[in-house]
């Protein structure tokens, strides 16, 4: 499901592919039961779904158990050398994610929160009925949002925080090396909220959704059992829907469009335009420059509806971000990212 368990799976691949070279040994553990390798796998996953949630210490404890365990199964192997190298990339995850107390961690951990949004490939809606993949929205199209007293109303995109779109690029994750996350920044770890309606929207951890009466919670601590999420109902108005579940999932390209009203109408589920900020509020307020920009060029004529969205982070927010942690407390404060964009 996420780019730790491609490491455990291909290990494991591997190693039954070479099975014969491993257990070619009388002290080794596997040619007497070559399923003993099978329990490493048995580590408890939830360490990932942790560290997508910021807590990196539970990933890094699974980590140091698999590899041990595994170091400890292939023991007087013939092949102990070969499973030691293939835990080279997993090493260097930990390498990067798993430091000390007080120590900074790596920019390059993935899990280190950046501003990250929406799924390319989930839909907004136009204020007619038509339904557009968030990847071919453009600057001063329409689309539906939720205003400050929680209607339904059409609404226009002014900018985009953060694009990244890459359709050349693979959907299948789960044998692929872990350095193709490096080459490839456009792969993110996403919340999936299955709701009990059917409707399904897809968030990375930090993005804010509309949870009723106002009220915007980062998709990390939405909770099944406190929270509904929203969805266009009869005579297009919003509408409580529990959720079903919850899932984590790797998937490729997103997009953050930023509206008038702060807010946009995804898959049919209301949601917030920002991400890695606490509040909706105070998102709407940082980002009114981008608005007034906007309003100006569309006053002179400036405008270009068919200019094609790039890939990467709108130097206004970088900027700010980058100045919050410039005052490390403050930016604690504000925003869930752990350092400079």
């Amino acid at each position: 499901m996420m780019n730790n368990h491609r490491v455990l799976y291909l290990t494991i691949l591997v190693l039954s592919q070479f099975d014969l070279t491993i257990s070619a040994t009388p002290n080794c553990p596997v040619e007497a039961d070559p399923t003993t390798i099978l329990s490493c796998v048995a580590i408890d996953a939830v360490g990932l779904v942790q560290a997508t949630k910021g807590n990196i210490r539970a990933f890094c404890t699974m980590a140091e158990r698999f590899m041990e365990c595994l170091k400890t199964k292939t023991r007087g192997c013939i092949g102990e050398d070969f499973v030691r190298g293939s835990l080279s990339e997993l090493i260097e995850l930990s390498q990067k994610c798993c430091v000390n107390r007080g120590e900074r961690m790596s920019e390059e951990c993935p899990f280190v929160s950046k501003p990250q949004c929406f799924f390319m490939n989930d839909m907004a809606q136009s204020p007619n009925g038509i339904h557009i993949p968030i990847k071919d929205l453009r600057i001063g199209e329409k689309v539906l949002a939720i205003d400050h007293n929680d209607r339904i109303v059409p609404t226009e995109i002014v900018s985009f925080l953060h694009y990244e779109n890459n359709s050349q690029g693979t959907s299948d994750f789960s044998f692929l090396p872990l350095n193709y996350f490096h080459s490839f920044p456009i792969v993110a770890f996403f919340y999936i909220f299955t709701l009990e309606t059917g409707h399904q929207i897809s968030v990375t951890s930090d993005h804010l959704l509309y949870v009723g009466n106002r009220t915007y919670v980062q998709a990390r601590f939405v909770d099944s059992k406190q929270h509904h999420l929203y969805i266009i109902g009869r005579n297009d108005r919003l509408q409580a829907s529990r959720i079903r579940k919850i899932d984590v999932q790797l998937k490729q390209g997103y997009a953050t469009p930023i509206t008038q009203h702060g807010t946009l109408i995804v898959n049919d589920v209301g949601a917030s335009c920002y991400s890695s900020i606490y509040h909706q509020n105070l998102g709407h307020m940082a980002m009114a420059p981008l608005r007034w920009y906007h309003n100006a060029k569309q006053l002179f004529g400036m405008t270009n509806p068919s200019s094609i969205n790039t890939n990467g982070i709108h130097w206004y927010p970088k900027t700010l971000n980058n100045m919050l942690h410039m005052f490390r407390p403050l930016a604690n404060v504000f925003t869930s990212t752990m350092g400079t964009i």
